[in-house]
């Protein structure tokens, strides 16, 4: 059985809340793809299923020690190779936190400056420094 990575088309495009912009093309996606790869600890996958030319995935993880939620969503062409990917986090200070620490990484560093999340004078530590506010107030909740 072959790997997700496998089943990239050429033209594969990558959309999500964690971005600005729309990544195009299969080299640059996986290459996104193996930055965020290494944020995410103890992911725990809830479901998966296939509706027509569509396969869906709900999984969370921990991303800076803070717990995550995505649902990716992904389109197959013609010839069943995925040609488009939209992956959705929540709550949105953790989907922040993590658009905050790609765009630190290496991957936001050779990227558009506008892909991530770059706020002037601001670092994913506010970010954490926020959500745990939010998660003591019980906004969270």
């Amino acid at each position: 059985m072959s790997s997700f990575t496998d089943n990239l088309a050429e033209d594969v495009t990558l959309e999500g809340s964690v971005m600005n912009a729309v990544l195009k093309g299969r080299e640059a996606v996986l290459a996104q793809l193996a930055v965020v790869s290494q944020f995410y600890s103890d992911r725990v996958d809830h479901f998966s299923f296939d509706a027509g030319e569509y396969h869906v995935e709900e999984y969370e993880a921990v991303v800076a020690g803070r717990p995550i939620k995505a649902t990716a969503t992904m389109r197959r062409n013609a010839d069943g190779k995925i040609d488009a990917v939209v992956v959705n986090h929540r709550p949105l200070s953790a989907a922040l936190t993590f658009s905050r620490l790609l765009a630190e990484s290496a991957i936001g560093a050779q990227s558009d400056p506008d892909r991530f999340y770059r706020p002037e004078g601001q670092a994913y530590q506010d970010l954490l420094a926020y959500t745990d506010e939010q998660n003591a107030s019980g906004a969270n909740a």
